[in-house]
């Protein structure tokens, strides 16, 4: 008997959508779609307040016993060797500037400031100047600097050229020299 009324009711069910054409069974369609979905949302849901409350749990019930590694200790140690002493900053800017004349460029003028980064054994010394010249021969100054000096760092260059017929550039350079703070090792 109930498998008579499920036959008879899936016929009427066909009859009726076979009667609101494309646009009822489009509507149809799109209503069954939300309710797959709104289901898997529900789902996820309560999987995600499943997860927040295991981890409330763990956050709770987990003893939290950091000990800071010996590692990271040494390599900072190390980083900190690597530096140069901050009496040997002038020494390293005179190498910048004798790296540029030996290439051929001359330097007009050029900007220090220096500064000292809180909560480390570091001074920061800021080297800005501009260069006119063949750009190869800008980027081989560049490049010197930086092989010759491991704790330096470029950290900026822009490029203008005022004739796109002329070999000459103009750049703006920034290095930044890394040294020890004096007295803090």
């Amino acid at each position: 008997m109930q498998k008579v009324m499920m036959e008879h009711y899936g016929q009427w069910l066909l009859y009726q959508l076979r009667q609101w054409g494309w646009q009822g069974n489009l509507a149809v369609g799109l209503l069954l779609v939300s309710i797959v979905i709104s289901m898997m949302i529900q789902t996820n849901n309560e999987q995600a307040e499943k997860l927040r409350l295991t981890i409330d749990d763990l956050a709770q019930h987990t003893p939290v016993d950091i000990q800071p590694e010996p590692r990271s200790t040494q390599i900072t140690q190390r980083f900190y060797q690597a530096l140069p002493e901050q009496k040997q900053a002038n020494q390293n800017i005179a190498d910048v500037l004798t790296v540029i004349e030996q290439h051929g460029l001359k330097l007009n003028r050029s900007d220090y400031s220096t500064r000292e980064v809180p909560q480390s054994s570091m001074v920061l010394y800021h080297i800005k100047f501009p260069l006119e010249g063949a750009y190869p021969a800008i980027r081989n100054v560049v490049t010197e600097i930086m092989n010759r000096q491991q704790s330096i760092a470029l950290s900026h260059i822009n490029f203008k050229r005022d004739d796109m017929r002329s070999e000459q550039v103009k750049a703006n350079i920034e290095f930044v020299l890394y040294t020890k703070a004096d007295g803090k090792h």
